[in-house]
């Protein structure tokens, strides 16, 4: 039985990309001036946004695994996510980097963990769902100050995420235990009673430096090489997704859907029209939530809780992006999907039962000034999301902030780790 979903699966996604790829395509053939303004889009929003985001991080992350600072680490991170999330310690550096990076940071970096056997099939399913999130740079700046004009609400946005989230984890933590825990973790309670926790990191990041074996010229130009074939991945789905959302929005495909939007949106009080919105936020996130930020005739409320259901469902560019990260892995895609549609919903809820108590955010809320890598020409005529050129600046500036908030994380994560694993020494 098992051989028959082994032989599916990659005549079921060789199917299904190559069907992208025709339709594409024949997309350029049959309206070349929209193919190229919508792929200049894609790269836009990849040159300007994603690219200087995950570069830097992602070579730091390969250089970090290849001296086995990531596995030393990780012995010290046991405790804290085998009591929350019935994880490996070496799975925190994913979460952190998708909690502070953003997506698709952690599906590539367990991906990466899965590989190399730090962890096992059920455990990659688990933390690939669990760290598939939107960075807060995206969230408060570019959505909220950006899209929405308010720091304030982009604070409620991340709120809803991150909350909706933890959710998501604590359910997937429940209805989904590993049965095969990864040899790293089998090996850390081996030796936790023989010895000291800090020598067992030591220990454990000496052997992983000594396995590898490449020297510092070697790495370094392996991580290089990587993170680049990585980016300009993600890249080219981007650019791809951005011309499939004008094709459905220039052949009019939309209609088909409008009865059944109509339908769901009747019980949140919304009778607007929003099925391009639907297409675009189903598709790819960025390009989703400017659309959504930008509909007429939808209250605030509504409006809210809809951005906050895309923004977890994340887009399935980022979704293909994740199952090309995870095809030299046994980790299968219907577990992720399954877990997007279910911290959609619960952002969706969370946000309308979340927007009373944090009301007091929005008391006196003024618009905010746009950041200047996402000026936005107001003159233009165009619908185009990033049309015209951007006013100076970059976000490469922001990396600093990005890597220190990451630093911190870590080292708070390291301290409630040392703090559960002297409760539990205690409580033994």
């Amino acid at each position: 039985m098992q051989p028959s979903k082994v032989s599916y699966t990659p005549k079921l996604t060789t199917l299904v990309l190559g069907s992208l790829a025709a339709l594409v395509v024949v997309s350029i053939i049959l309206f070349p001036d929209k193919a190229f303004q919508s792929s200049l889009e894609g790269l836009t929003i990849w040159w300007k946004l994603v690219f200087p985001a995950l570069l830097p991080f992602l070579i730091m992350v390969e250089l970090l695994i290849g001296f086995g600072v990531i596995q030393g680490t990780g012995v010290l991170l046991d405790p804290l996510m085998r009591v929350i999330f019935r994880l490996p310690g070496v799975s925190g550096w994913a979460l952190a980097s998708g909690l502070i990076v953003g997506f698709p940071s952690g599906a590539k970096i367990t991906a990466t963990l899965s590989e190399k056997k730090l962890i096992s099939r059920d455990e990659t399913e688990r933390l690939t769902a669990l760290s598939h999130l939107c960075s807060p740079l995206f969230l408060i700046m570019v959505v909220g100050i950006g899209f929405l004009h308010s720091a304030k609400l982009g604070l409620v946005l991340a709120i809803v995420h991150y909350a909706s989230s933890i959710t998501t984890g604590f359910l997937m933590r429940l209805s989904k235990v590993s049965q095969q825990p990864s040899d790293d973790l089998l090996n850390s309670d081996r030796k936790s009673s023989s010895g000291s926790i800090w020598k067992l990191a030591l220990s454990t990041m000496r052997q992983a430096y000594l396995h590898d074996g490449r020297a510092f010229g070697k790495l370094l130009g392996d991580a290089v090489l990587s993170s680049v074939q990585t980016l300009m991945l993600i890249g080219g789905y981007m650019m791809i997704f951005s011309v499939l959302i004008n094709v459905v929005t220039i052949t009019h495909l939309t209609e088909a859907i409008k009865p059944l939007i109509s339908f769901l949106l009747r019980f949140v009080n919304v009778h607007t029209d929003t099925s391009p919105q639907w297409i675009t936020g189903l598709m790819e996130i960025h390009l989703g939530a400017y659309s959504w930020s930008q509909v007429q005739g939808v209250s605030l409320l509504p409006q809210m809780a809809l951005i906050s259901a895309f923004l977890g469902w994340g887009g399935l560019s980022a979704h293909a992006q994740v199952a090309s990260f995870h095809q030299k892995t046994e980790a299968r895609y219907r577990f992720f999907f399954q877990s997007r549609i279910l911290h959609a919903i619960l952002a969706f809820v969370g946000t309308i039962l979340l927007w009373k108590p944090v009301q007091f955010l929005l008391i006196n809320t003024e618009l905010d000034t746009e950041p200047s890598f996402l000026w936005l020409d107001q003159t233009s005529n165009t619908n185009t999301l990033f049309a015209s050129q951007l006013n100076g600046g970059s976000i490469w500036a922001l990396w600093g902030i990005t890597l220190f908030q990451f630093l911190l994380l870590i080292i708070a994560m390291l301290i409630l780790s040392a703090f559960v694993s002297t409760f539990r020494k205690r409580a033994q």
